[in-house]
């Protein structure tokens, strides 16, 4: 294998979004040996650099599910919806009292202020039985959040919208909702839980960012090592020359994959796993 290509959310990153400091180091050795390093990732490219630490070695990523794709920290290619999109999918999360956020590649995320009312009532609920800890204090952090309120949006360049709720009658409602319209609208639907949906533009997923980043270094998908734990790994894990899932992954990935890690995103199961096999 010539490249790693790492998902963050439940692969890098444990469930309290936590990057390892370990994996750092085993991502510098791998990259001595001359291993090229990659994340993909649903994260914009502000989310990534938010976390990632300064020191670790990363060849290129792409962001929001190939929304964008970045060689050195440097936008290579990107698309966004139609703002006219935006502006009606937004309207129709807000006559249903959805919790909805805006995500652009360089800006955290946004909901206009006038909604954190209902916002609240839903996910200042007690914790459901259904929703892990993670997602939960998520959600208690974006209530006390000082940037995610705002008492305007652009719908200019988002790559992302993002749909919550504590109610899984009220998302699950939500999400049947987008997904009667996909094939006839411009999203591709995406969920990691029973309590949110995520749409991006359809016709860009991890696979088409990787192929630009392949272009970049001549490398082919017979080249290519994927590691990953949910469904918008799925386009990569279709493809890549050797793909492994993380302990922790739903069953899609887990079928789909040629070998698991044997420890969880929560044990330094990548780090513990990228030891074994390369170093």
């Amino acid at each position: 294998m010539k490249a790693l290509v790492l998902d963050m959310d439940g692969t890098i990153l444990d469930h309290s979004g936590r990057f390892p400091k370990s994996l750092v180091a085993v991502l510098a050795a791998l990259k001595e040996t001359g291993m090229l390093i990659f994340f993909a990732t649903g994260r914009t490219h502000y989310e990534i650099t938010e976390i990632t630490p300064g020191d670790c070695p990363l060849d290129g990523y792409v962001a929001a599910s190939g929304m964008g794709v970045y060689v050195d920290g440097r936008l290579i290619d990107s698309a966004s919806f139609d703002p006219d999109f935006v502006s009606d999918m937004i309207a129709a999360a807000r006559r249903r009292q959805i919790y909805y956020e805006i995500h652009t590649l360089e800006n955290s995320s946004r909901t206009l202020l006038e909604d954190k009312e209902y916002s609240a009532a839903d996910i200042s609920r007690p914790q459901p039985e259904t929703m892990k800890h993670f997602e939960y204090l998520y959600a208690q952090q974006t209530l006390e959040s000082t940037v995610q309120w705002v008492p305007t949006l652009s719908f200019e360049h988002v790559v992302k919208i993002f749909f919550f709720s504590t109610d899984t009658d009220k998302i699950g409602s939500w999400y049947d909702h987008l997904r009667a319209q996909q094939d006839e609208s411009d999203y591709a639907l995406y969920t990691t839980s029973v309590h949110n949906a995520e749409i991006m533009l359809k016709g860009r997923d991890k696979a088409t960012g990787l192929e630009t980043l392949m272009g970049r270094y001549g490398l082919s998908y017979e080249d290519v090592h994927v590691v990953g734990d949910s469904m918008n790994d799925l386009p990569l894990f279709d493809k890549a020359g050797k793909r492994t899932a993380m302990k922790n992954s739903v069953p899609s990935i887990l079928e789909a994959a040629d070998d698991v890690t044997a420890y969880t995103c929560d044990e330094d199961g990548l780090s513990h796993y990228l030891s074994s096999v390369y170093l």
